[in-house]
């Protein structure tokens, strides 16, 4: 419920679903639910259908899916502190199109390490970059998966969207990073 301007993030990214023609969401809520349900209500007011998924225990960024009522459809998954202007559409294509069953939306950073990087050998120098720039795909906080691996998710207990990926990624499954081009903020970071 941070305030971005004159309205709260989550509100934010409630009405860029509802752009991309997402009608009904389900929101995860351990805390600040009271605040989060007098807001949104049922999601009328913002031509959208709102299911509340009230952990009892914090559950991880993936546990509370175990809450969700079954369905076929494909699950988006987005952290309630990022803002973005990804294509949703766009990216369930691309899921479909590589035949995945996760989709994990991830993000390209650079870090410039502020000093010369020594190459050794042993402790023989054999090299120095100054001030190189390294540059990594990131976790972006928005996921894609396929209704079946829910039964992954162990029911009411804590599991993180990493635990999953690594699992699926251990036994060989159809798990692929769609990289945004597009605005993509994570509010979790104080800078």
């Amino acid at each position: 419920m941070l305030p971005v301007g004159e309205r709260p993030i989550l509100e934010v990214i409630v009405e860029k679903l509802r752009e991309a023609g997402i009608r009904r969401i389900h929101l995860a809520t351990h805390y600040k639910e009271e605040i989060i349900s007098n807001h949104f209500g049922d999601g009328q007011e913002f031509g959208i259908e709102i299911e509340y998924v009230e952990e009892n225990n914090p559950l991880g960024t993936a546990g509370a899916l175990s809450l969700v009522e079954v369905s076929d459809e494909t699950l988006l998954v987005i952290n309630g502190d990022v803002l973005t202007r990804v294509d949703f559409q766009a990216m369930l294509d691309f899921h479909h199109e590589q035949k995945a069953e996760m989709t994990v939306a991830v993000k390209e950073q650079e870090f410039q390490i502020p000093y010369g990087v020594i190459e050794t050998d042993g402790l023989r120098i054999t090299g120095i970059s100054e001030k190189p720039v390294m540059r990594h795909f990131i976790n972006a906080g928005i996921y894609l998966l396929n209704s079946e691996l829910r039964r992954y998710i162990p029911a009411a207990q804590a599991y993180d969207m990493t635990d999953l990926i690594v699992r699926l990624s251990e036994e060989n499954r159809p798990v692929v990073a769609f990289p945004i081009r597009e605005y993509w903020l994570d509010i979790g970071q104080m800078e």
